[in-house]
């Protein structure tokens, strides 16, 4: 199965263009690729030439940021038929809550922003609708003393949420350059030192383009497929 960086920035919001992006995680061992800027940012620089580079299938995503759950189920109605990926940009509990009820949506990133952890609630609606968690590993590289070991802290707690309740992982580094971007063994023993085991790690990687297969697939409703 294919390794995927999946949370990757590009120019608008990114340094490089997409195409560059998927250049370089070519070069570092990549089947494949999603860029997915935050909305406002998803004007994304000649889309087209990221699609014609040999070697790596290059996917156009979404990590959705949102003021309140409201206006957050909206943007994912709207752009649901825009993107094949479809993440939101997780921190309070109101956000994580209706990413994780609704199963438009793929991944839900950084629910740990604000010192918070997934709730018990959340973390039952990720696991009904099929709703991944993503980790971003960068703070890893980042951060520096007890910032980065309270990081740490609630990263693990959200490693243990996703293992009871059997939540589906993936992990990043989150990239807005070419420069931020790592290998994915590198990828895999950041993600392993920060608690995750061998295997959950090397299938975290896996995950983008399982999940990308599942959505190329047309269905009519939750478990219906029109084949």
């Amino acid at each position: 199965m294919s390794l995927y960086e999946c949370t990757v920035h590009a120019i608008p919001e990114g340094s490089d263009s997409a195409s560059r992006l998927a250049i370089a995680s070519k070069r570092l061992g990549y089947d494949g690729i999603i860029i997915s800027n935050h909305s406002g940012l998803d004007d994304f620089f000649q889309p087209q030439a990221a699609l014609n580079v040999p070697g790596i299938e290059v996917a156009f995503g979404i990590e959705i940021v949102s003021k309140n759950s409201r206006v957050l189920k909206n943007s994912i109605s709207a752009m649901r038929a825009r993107y094949s990926f479809i993440a939101v940009h997780g921190g309070p509990e109101d956000i994580n809550r209706a990413a994780c009820e609704n199963p438009e949506v793929d991944v839900l990133l950084h629910p740990e922003e604000g010192r918070r952890t997934l709730s018990i609630a959340s973390a039952r609606s990720a696991d009904q609708n099929q709703v991944a968690l993503g980790f971003d590993i960068s703070p890893l590289i980042k951060l520096r003393g007890l910032p980065r070991a309270h990081w740490l802290e609630r990263l693990k707690r959200n490693i243990i949420i996703a293992r009871k309740f059997d939540i589906p992982m993936m992990i990043t580094t989150n990239a807005r350059s070419r420069f931020d971007l790592r290998a994915p063994h590198e990828l895999r023993a950041l993600a392993e030192v920060a608690g995750f085991e061998p295997v959950e790690a090397k299938e975290a990687l896996k995950l983008p383009g399982k999940i990308l297969e599942m959505n190329k697939r047309h269905w009519l409703s939750s478990g219906v497929e029109l084949l």
